[in-house]
């Protein structure tokens, strides 16, 4: 009996001596820190920025609307480049006399336009924003509107454009996140193509860049 119990009592001993190692390593592992993934690139989604600008006008008997959704990124804390695809719509509407018929008849003056631009912004101190823009516009062009003499009509004869501009501004800007902000700049067009609606005028502009990651 005294031999069955030492035999017993060994074994016991030998098993917990070869399981000890065993237990302590996943012990270990378990409380071992988990080292973190290394980004394959250097992509930050975080530092992307949506702008859904929108703008509107209005006059007497006119008015014109301004859509221009823009995609940035944050090169730097700020600095940040980006494209603009934007579509200027502007519409004006006068009185005329019909010379067929000699009564009076509205005439609706219609630009719709097309743009292009890729841009460069910095931001100094949390507070002045600075830009420069090249922009490529597909225009309409009217000429002299013309009566057409068989209905009478005051008609438009219009052909398109693609005018180039340049611009350079400043504004101020307010931060809210780590990227998003709002600006308002005024801008001015360093080409001064006379086919360009930015021809001998100063440019204003209010928009918001969101960070949708942030």
């Amino acid at each position: 009996m005294k031999k069955i119990l030492l035999l017993l009592f060994l074994a016991a001993s030998t098993g917990s001596i070869f399981a000890e190692p065993s237990a302590i390593s996943v012990t270990h592992n378990m409380l071992a820190p988990k080292k973190k993934k290394k980004n394959s690139g250097n992509f930050d989604k975080t530092r992307l920025l949506l702008g859904p600008n929108l703008g509107f006008g209005a006059g007497s008997r006119a008015f014109s609307i301004n859509l221009a959704p823009s995609l940035a990124y944050c090169l730097t804390d700020n600095f940040y480049v980006g494209t603009t695809l934007g579509f200027n719509y502007y519409q004006e509407a006068f009185d005329y006399n019909n010379v067929v018929t000699g009564q009076k008849e509205t005439f609706k003056f219609k630009i719709p336009a097309y743009s292009f631009s890729i841009y460069a912004r910095y931001m100094v101190r949390n507070f002045l924003i600075l830009n420069v823009e090249p922009e490529m516009n597909w225009t309409k062009f009217v000429y002299q509107p013309s009566y057409n003499l068989q209905t009478g009509k005051l008609e438009d004869q219009s052909t398109r454009l693609l005018v180039p501009s340049l611009l350079l501004g400043a504004g101020y800007m307010q931060r809210f996140g780590n990227y998003g902000h709002t600006y308002l700049m005024v801008l001015y067009d360093l080409v001064q193509n006379p086919n360009s609606r930015y021809y001998q005028t100063l440019d204003f502009r209010f928009g918001v860049m969101l960070s949708l990651w942030n």
